[in-house]
């Protein structure tokens, strides 16, 4: 294993995927009182080492089951085309996911072994997406599962590593971040469609066509803008967070022209800056208090 192999294999694009629920969880949780700043520091770790397992199994068990081979590969190819064994592809996925279990036991230490059990249920999940006769991946459920899993459920896990506590705001501000990470998996694969078709998956993008699938992306993107918003009328955020409905010019670009290959590098731009918007406008509230 190289460091550029290893560094492949990580897919570093989808990495702020990892990184926006975590610091909206962060935020959140400050909006009740003080948080724990090393706490939300493994929060961070744990969620980037699950990012990277995850895109490491993905690579592995796409070319077990044939999906990935000469003239047809993943993001990453290092198995097809030699640079890497499968066998040791699955070791460095089986030993990241156990570095973030071990991280994930420090927490369930400090903050219930409730996390512990829900580190679990990540890392069961995260291989199901790629494994198995019928990964989630190959389904129209990819976007439910990723709304839920890197969206709703890691903004909470991060609430109560950094805060010890969950909150009504801290669920409101999930939504958004859930949203838009489900949006960035439309983006792939609409951008896929044609290969993934070949490969035998059916995915939401290959259910509903291009034209549909760019419309529901761009609902999933508008909705994670303006989501905030609502939260705010509602009472759950402050109004500060809002400031998202800002990017909105940006979420309604979205494949108006251009490649579908744009799709993913401009859906995860504004997923990130989404992220980045939504955790300065809740802490800001905390400012002009």
């Amino acid at each position: 294993m190289t460091l550029q192999s290893l560094w492949r294999l990580a897919r570093p694009h989808t990495l702020s995927a990892a990184i926006v629920p975590v610091l909206v969880g962060s935020a959140a949780g400050a909006l009740g009182g003080g948080i724990s700043l090393p706490l939300a520091a493994d929060m961070l770790l744990i969620s980037l080492l699950l990012q990277i397992a995850t895109n490491m199994a993905n690579e592995y068990f796409d070319f077990r089951r044939g999906v990935d081979h000469v003239g047809l590969t993943g993001i990453a190819g290092v198995i097809v085309k030699g640079e890497l064994k499968p066998r040791t592809v699955l070791q460095y996925a089986l030993l990241t996911f156990l570095l973030a279990f071990l991280l994930g036991c420090v927490l369930g230490y400090f903050r219930g072994i409730i996390l512990i059990a829900l580190g679990l249920l990540s890392i069961l999940v995260a291989i199901l997406y790629s494994a198995g006769p019928k990964p989630i991946a190959a389904t129209p459920f990819g976007e439910l599962t990723v709304f839920l899993l890197m969206g709703v459920l890691e903004t909470l896990v991060s609430e109560v590593a950094a805060a010890g506590r969950l909150s009504a705001a801290g669920l409101a501000a999930s939504f958004s971040v859930g949203f838009l990470v489900a949006a960035i998996l439309t983006a792939n694969n609409l951008r896929d469609r044609e290969s993934d078709g070949v490969r035998g998956r059916r995915t939401l993008a290959i259910v509903l066509g291009e034209p549909s699938g760019l419309k529901f992306l761009r609902f999933e993107a508008n909705m994670a803008l303006v989501w905030p918003a609502i939260s705010a009328v509602l009472g759950l955020l402050p109004w500060t967070a809002a400031l998202t409905l800002l990017l909105l010019p940006m979420s309604v670009r979205i494949g108006r022209s251009g490649p579908l290959r744009r799709l993913l590098p401009e859906t995860s731009r504004l997923h990130l800056l989404n992220g980045a918007v939504l955790t300065l406008g809740i802490a800001a509230s905390l400012a002009i208090r």
